[in-house]
């Protein structure tokens, strides 16, 4: 993702923070300080709230990870924003039931979480659970209650923040996990695009519900509370280019490789100039190639933003091996898309060479002429029903 940056990497997985994160934790942080006529210590032990609330988001995306893992499904990152983490997975797990306990397994951690720092709070008696409660959860800015120590407090905000987290999770509006578990549940007799579109529709449909309820001071002359309005806009459109995404899967599941790939297409050559590859760009019928030794051996490809880069550069001279990417992606040509858009998703790849059952080549499927016939095809679009 665009404007995302690693800070760690745990078991394989590489964590990213978009810097909006910051600067609206930050902006969070300042507006409810001044908002509320905060002292600098009230602003500090707000800003490791946030962090806090961030941490468990993280633990609770590793829960998706490390169950997509056990279902043979990697998981490219985990990107923390501003209303949220995301763990970005390959694909979705084939079944249902499968999906059930992945999207399930980031509210359980958070569970599981909330029931461990809760046997600490056993120590006290009811009476006592309470008033940290009241001082903790209902106080009005006041988070410290003067006969309890520090660790006290901490441990049962923590149980009390994996409660919520938990609770808020599971409201079935897609693509939270409770849309998700919905999904899982409705694609066992629907199939996963149906199930995707009414989960999807169902979390548009509180979403914009709870957008009504951030404006709705403008007309009750009351305060907007922009993080209802930033929550239903993301929910929103995340709702619909999710079942974009599933709705094109499931087309590309249905189309032969043979179908979209381009039977004659140029041989590039290691010692080629980037100055003669640019002249055939021009012509307008390809923007991704293949490479070859003067063996014919396939080398690698040459994708269409290496070789604007090099002409961005002046570099017109210097050979294609010095811009290639050397990663190759081979496809067979009866077999669907679904690896081949799998493929374009994760890497840089731009071109995949096409063999025949026999391992010969016989063309190219280009990422370029890829994306056009798919957008062609998703005009065609149907509220419910099958893609074409």
């Amino acid at each position: 993702m665009t404007g995302a940056f690693r800070v760690a990497r745990f078991f394989n997985i590489p964590v990213r923070v978009h810097w909006s994160f910051f600067v609206l934790v930050l902006g969070y942080v300042l507006y409810a300080g001044f908002d509320t006529d905060w002292d600098k210590m009230a602003m500090l032990w707000s800003g490791i709230f946030v962090l806090v609330l961030f941490f468990l988001v993280v633990l609770h995306e590793f829960g998706h990870a490390l169950t997509a893992r056990l279902y043979g499904v990697n998981t490219r990152d985990i990107i923390l924003l501003p209303i949220g983490g995301v763990a970005r997975l390959d694909h979705l797990p084939e079944k249902p039931a499968h999906e059930f306990w992945v999207a399930i397994a980031g509210p359980l951690v958070n569970v599981a979480l909330a029931i461990l720092f809760s046997l600490y709070l056993f120590r006290f008696t009811p009476d006592q659970r309470w008033e940290i409660m009241n001082g903790v959860v209902f106080a009005k800015g006041n988070f410290f209650l003067d006969t309890y120590t520090n660790l006290d407090r901490f441990i049962f905000f923590m149980a009390w923040l994996n409660v919520i987290l938990a609770t808020f999770n599971l409201i079935p509006a897609f693509p939270m996990d409770g849309g998700r578990i919905l999904r899982a549940l409705l694609s066992i007799g629907l199939g996963r695009l149906n199930a995707t579109l009414i989960a999807a529709r169902i979390g548009q449909l509180m979403a914009l519900g709870m957008i009504t309820w951030g404006v709705q001071g403008i007309w009750a002359a009351g305060p907007i509370n922009p993080m209802y309005v930033l929550i239903g806009l993301f929910i929103l459109f995340t709702a619909e280019n999710e079942y974009r995404s599933v709705r094109m899967e499931d087309m590309v599941s249905k189309i032969k490789v043979n179908e979209l790939m381009r039977g004659n297409f140029s041989r590039i050559y290691l010692d080629d100039s980037i100055e003669d590859v640019l002249k055939v760009y021009a012509l307008g019928l390809e923007r991704n190639f293949l490479v070859f030794d003067q063996w014919q051996n396939l080398m690698g490809v040459l994708p269409e933003f290496k070789l604007l880069d090099a002409r961005k550069k002046k570099d017109l001279q210097a050979t294609v091996s010095k811009y290639m990417l050397s990663d190759i992606y081979p496809l067979v040509s009866a077999e669907n898309l679904r690896s081949a858009f799998g493929v374009l998703q994760v890497s840089d790849a731009g071109a995949m060479p096409v063999y025949n059952p026999w391992n010969r080549l016989v063309g190219v499927l280009d990422e370029h002429q890829f994306a056009q016939d798919l957008k062609k095809r998703m005009k065609d679009r149907k509220w419910f029903g099958k893609t074409p």
